[in-house]
């Protein structure tokens, strides 16, 4: 079992390499998305307006900095915006962009719950944290 040390240690290097390599990889967005959410610690979701468990097709998306990206999805007949965590931002590339603008690649997002264990630290002192997940 590694220690607590060896684990931040490790996390911290993951989140290097999502920053310089997994961004520009030939890993798919929904790869890139399970990479992140292997991370030990939680990642503050901010005002996400996602009802856990539910798929929403992602519409488009549109870097509104270098590390934000803004998420247009529809609920409930309106069309929504969402500015997704650093941490998800850093690993979406122009390419993966122009792709789900364009309509050839067709996504949807969910917002996931997962309980706290070895390999997730707890958050706000809850058993459980949230993660966003997409899939085709």
């Amino acid at each position: 079992m590694m220690s607590l040390k060896e684990i931040i240690r490790r996390d911290e290097t993951m989140r290097q390499i999502e920053k310089n390599y997994i961004k520009f990889s030939h890993y798919d967005l929904v790869e890139k998305f399970e990479l992140v959410n292997r991370s030990l610690f939680a990642i503050n979701l901010g005002l996400c307006g996602f009802d856990p468990r539910v798929a929403y097709d992602i519409l488009k998306l549109e870097r509104a900095g270098y590390w934000k990206i803004l998420l247009s999805y529809k609920s409930r007949g309106k069309e929504l915006l969402y500015l997704l965590p650093e941490r998800y931002a850093n690993i979406i590339s122009d390419l993966d962009i122009a792709l789900i603008n364009s309509g050839i690649r067709k996504y949807k997002i969910i917002r996931t719950i997962r309980k706290c264990d070895e390999t997730r630290l707890w958050y706000d002192h809850k058993s459980y944290t949230w993660d966003l997940e997409i899939f085709v």
